[in-house]
């Protein structure tokens, strides 16, 4: 009997131990990568776990050594990435074989479980029904003065803490992170974050603070087996961090509540908030009894949901746009005086979006900034059939993770306007051009899941760009403190800012 036990034992361990080496360190099929290590995978090995480097340099490295195509391993999770432009266009095109990733709905909704990012199906049409119209054009029309008083408040600060013009700034990623978080506190929620009004150089506002950890947390989670991200997100910072921010969320839609129905109604028209509270359910018990298709409305947590999704989103991913802009035009003297020359003949005054639209140059910029940085490393989908790329011919099965690398995308020769390094920012690359494979909206994504708010990010980003630009002039603060190079963080930030801010 002990014999026969100590067999059982014995082929158990054999088959734990083939199925850990299956999963862990073995690579599927054939296509090409880097063989993964247990739990790690390829994090370790290429560096992202103990020197920080960036996952989109690592991607550029991987493509000129695999191709197009290659399969990593974000620790325990396969991901298939595509390089390859016509196959990415065939994967945004094709919304019945390549859903929302997997990965990004099990990892980030341990975080977010209520927003619909992280859903499929009538439950994603259900919140994107309600999200979307919050983003049409008409309505972005309403926030220009918004967005330029803050922007003016922001230059207001600056101007106070800024006795010398050779002064060197280095705190731009955190001054950018403030006013894209004053902008959205406004337009989305008609609620003062505050995040303004401290003293120069002063603490973060603990709002921004919290998003901070909150995102950072989404990040880590992502590297981690499941069952080890679920204890990690029981750490007393993230905790509070998240109470936090629940609390502001929670006293954002109390504020909307004590308004009278029928002035809701009216503010519907250019309150974001005031659309999601108006979409409450009114009896969330029944509603639970209904199948997913016959639902109707957002239950109280889901409006926290799709809150946390667009405040992260919308002021994380243009406030880093907005500090790669302060960085390039630090560094290229003649770009900042062309951008200066156009918009001179507006004066100071505050632009419509017709004139916005008009700025020529201005959009090139605009363009060649999400071309030459990418605000986010990628964006995944999962097969729900198997399928055959047509571009690389490449067989891919359900199940299987496809990252679509963005940097990887913008960096290819291939798809680069003109005959211009595409490892240098040059604005002029899009003038004369019609850009037929729009590289520079593929940090936006396509197809269904693309992102909803890429009209309002555009004409924001122009607003405050020229905004900025018809009061000041960023110098370069040197080598040492203005270098560039890329930190790694839920988007891509410059790793070295360090500008010189002069009044014109």
């Amino acid at each position: 009997m002990v014999l026969f036990t100590l067999f059982i034992i014995t082929i158990f361990l054999l088959l734990l131990c083939y199925y850990i080496k299956r999963i862990y360190f073995t690579l599927y099929g054939s296509i090409p990568g880097l063989p993964p290590q247990f739990l790690v995978g390829n994090l370790l090995e290429t560096g992202v776990i103990g020197k920080n480097i960036p996952i989109n340099l690592i991607f550029l490295d991987l493509k000129a050594k695999f191709g197009d195509i290659f399969q990593y391993w974000l620790g325990p999770t396969r991901i298939i990435v595509v390089s390859r432009l016509e196959d990415v266009q065939y994967i945004y095109s094709h919304r019945h074989i390549y859903d929302q990733g997997d990965i990004f709905i099990d990892k980030i909704s341990l975080v977010n479980p209520y927003a619909g990012l992280c859903m499929k199906g009538a439950s994603f049409k259900r919140h994107i029904s309600i999200t979307s119209p919050l983003f049409r054009r008409n309505k972005i029309n309403t926030y220009l003065d918004t967005i330029n008083d803050c922007t003016d408040k922001l230059l207001i600060r600056w101007q106070n803490s800024n006795d010398n013009s050779r002064e060197i700034h280095l705190n731009m990623i955190e001054q950018c992170q403030q006013l894209l978080l004053s902008i959205f506190g406004y337009i989305a929620f008609d609620y003062d974050l505050q995040t303004l009004d401290d003293e120069y150089n002063s603490q973060k506002n603990e709002l921004t603070h919290a998003l901070h950890i909150h995102l950072g947390a989404a990040i880590t989670t992502i590297q981690l087996p499941t069952i080890i991200a679920r204890i990690y997100l029981l750490n007393p910072v993230y905790r509070r961090a998240r109470a936090t921010i629940d609390r502001y969320l929670q006293e954002m839609i109390e504020q909307e509540l004590r308004e009278t129905p029928d002035m809701r109604a009216e503010r519907k028209r250019t309150s974001l908030i005031a659309s999601l509270v108006d979409s409450l359910q009114q009896d969330e018990k029944l509603e639970q009894t209904k199948s997913e298709e016959d639902k109707k409305g957002l239950s109280r947590v889901e409006v926290i949901g799709e809150m946390l999704s667009l405040l992260s989103a919308g002021y994380s991913t243009t406030s880093t746009s907005v500090v790669w802009f302060i960085f390039f035009m630090s560094k290229s003297c003649n770009v900042q005086k062309k951008l200066k020359k156009e918009i001179s003949q507006y004066d100071h005054q505050r632009l419509t979006i017709e004139q916005l639209d008009s700025l020529v140059y201005l959009d090139c910029i605009i363009r060649e900034l999400f071309r030459f940085i990418p605000p986010i490393v990628g964006t995944v989908r999962t097969l729900i059939n198997d399928d055959q790329l047509p571009s690389t011919g490449v067989h891919l099965n359900k199940g299987d993770q496809i990252f679509i690398p963005f940097y990887n995308l913008s960096r290819d020769q291939r798809y680069c306007p003109g005959l211009m390094d595409p490892n240098q920012f040059h604005p002029e690359r899009f003038l004369n051009t019609t850009n037929d494979n729009k590289i520079d909206s593929i940090t936006f994504g396509g197809g269904h899941r693309q992102c909803i708010g890429q009209d309002f990010a555009r004409i924001e980003l122009k607003a405050i760009c020229v905004r900025l630009m018809q009061h000041v002039t960023f110098g370069d603060g040197g080598e040492k403190v203005n270098a560039g190079g890329y930190k790694q963080t839920d988007t891509i930030l410059p790793k070295h800012i360090g500008v010189t801010i002069t009044f014109d």
